[in-house]
């Protein structure tokens, strides 16, 4: 069995396998994916300045998550961790786009060089869900079934990636699936990048910024065997993000982060939150600007980003 697999299960045991089953959470909420135009899409590189043209009311803040190691302990934003996590679509390209940039007083990447496959999940990350057709159920950890039969089921009807750096080497995305088309940092289906300023092991902020292309099935062996989610307008996906936070010890969680504040994300899916693929802003509208000045407006945006880029340095 796959070693990352094994470790991955432990680890997830230590932290609450037996809660008990519920819908989509939190209850009554829904986040919200802004309609990035076909000009606008974000480039993968790490630097989220691309994302200066999202509103506010789109950002998922620091008080939005909840703590699974600790339920009673909430976090507002400080200097020892604060997230702004925003998620968007494009119709056209029927991909989502996720960028987080997150602060912490100690961002520890301590991995040895070749072991993400083991200890990605020791160093503080970002983990993602995503259930495209949000069908909830088991979609990883079918112990039950032989090794040969997992391999087609972990991953294949949900998806969970996870990101950590800046990496030792160059390991620094990896999918919760043996399907190795679908788990590639400059791939068509899916591309992520990491940008960071500070001292390792010191205070920092890291970027993350994902594309993937959605699935409503997985086939480990090709994408041609595999279900391409179409994304629609209105549609509600199911959606999570887990931040490991690991302070002087790597071994032991500071925190646990979570959108949903369930358990078990890793497994069930309708251990996820709810996300509506939101319409085009009105500024966005193709008839309200025209196709040539999208380039323009992209560049003023940029530069007057309310977003610290990766290039201004930890503040």
């Amino acid at each position: 069995m796959n070693p990352f697999y094994c470790f991955w299960l432990a680890l997830q045991l230590i932290i609450g396998l037996t809660s008990p089953a519920i819908g989509h959470q939190p209850e009554g909420e829904i986040y919200k994916a802004f309609q990035f135009s076909n000009l606008l899409v974000p480039s993968i590189d790490g630097d989220l300045s691309d994302w200066a043209l999202v509103d506010d009311s789109y950002v998922i803040e620091t008080d939005h998550l909840q703590n699974l190691i600790s339920s009673e302990v909430r976090m507002s934003d400080s200097d020892d961790f604060s997230v702004r996590l925003m998620v968007g679509w494009n119709k056209t390209a029927n991909r989502l786009y996720i960028a987080a940039q997150v602060r912490d007083d100690i961002h520890q990447i301590d991995r040895p060089v070749g072991s993400a496959a083991l200890r990605i999940f020791q160093d503080d990350a970002m983990e993602l869900f995503i259930d495209a057709d949000h069908s909830g159920g088991q979609y990883a950890n079918f112990t039950e079934l032989s090794p040969e039969e997992q391999l087609q089921r972990n991953g294949a009807e949900a998806n969970h990636f996870v990101l950590a750096g800046p990496p030792p080497d160059d390991d620094f995305f990896i999918n919760f699936s043996a399907a190795a088309w679908y788990a590639l940092a400059g791939g068509p289906y899916t591309a992520a990048a990491i940008g960071f300023v500070g001292v390792p092991g010191g205070n920092g902020v890291t970027s993350y910024e994902v594309m993937l292309a959605p699935f409503d099935h997985v086939d480990v062996n090709a994408v041609f065997q595999s279900k391409e989610h179409v994304l629609i307008e209105s549609e509600i996906i199911g959606f999570n993000v887990e931040f490991n936070d690991f302070d002087a010890n790597s071994e032991l969680f500071d925190a646990k982060w979570s959108i949903s504040g369930q358990l078990n994300s890793y497994r069930f899916s309708e251990r996820f939150a709810d996300l509506i693929l939101m319409p085009l802003e009105g500024i966005f509208q193709p008839t309200i600007v025209e196709t040539n000045s999208w380039g323009r407006l992209k560049a003023a945006l940029q530069l007057g980003s309310h977003i610290p880029l990766s290039s201004r340095g930890a503040e």
